[in-house]
């Protein structure tokens, strides 16, 4: 599975952006305005299931998701259906800010023609994981 890391730097408190991060239904809102995000239900350990599309030309590509809040300031999900995924955001300090990172990994099937579209896909999918943390900075930064 290919990886993709990002970072954000977000002027806030830290303990006010780690629960902000911990919240599924906030950062799962963000990730939506860059395709389609919905949940599905709560599995019976507790996690929670989304089904989250990204828009890529004039498709939406994804699946479902098992989303997890692993410890405050983090929170990771991993593909049970459709493309196979899965992203980890992590709230570090860095001095009186913080910092978000965000591992985003993804696979896609077929030998040559798999690994064809996973590398053209890197760049577009680094630029949904910029625009994600982007707009996550902006909301906790703001307060929106």
């Amino acid at each position: 599975m290919r990886a993709i890391t990002r970072s954000v730097t977000v002027h806030r408190p830290v303990d006010e952006v780690r629960a902000a991060v911990s919240r599924p239904a906030d950062v799962m809102a963000v990730v939506g305005e860059f395709g389609r995000t919905a949940p599905v239900g709560e599995r019976d350990d507790g996690p929670q299931v989304w089904e989250v599309f990204i828009v890529i030309g004039t498709m939406y590509v994804g699946g479902k998701v098992q989303v997890e809040v692993p410890a405050d300031g983090e929170l990771a999900w991993h593909s049970i259906s459709g493309i196979r995924s899965s992203a980890h955001l992590r709230v570090t300090e860095d001095g009186d800010v913080a910092r978000i990172t965000s591992t985003v990994g993804f696979h896609l099937d077929g030998l040559l023609s798999g690994m064809a579209a996973t590398v053209l896909l890197r760049g577009l999918i680094g630029r949904y994981a910029d625009a994600v943390l982007e707009r996550l900075r902006h909301r906790i930064e703001y307060a929106e």
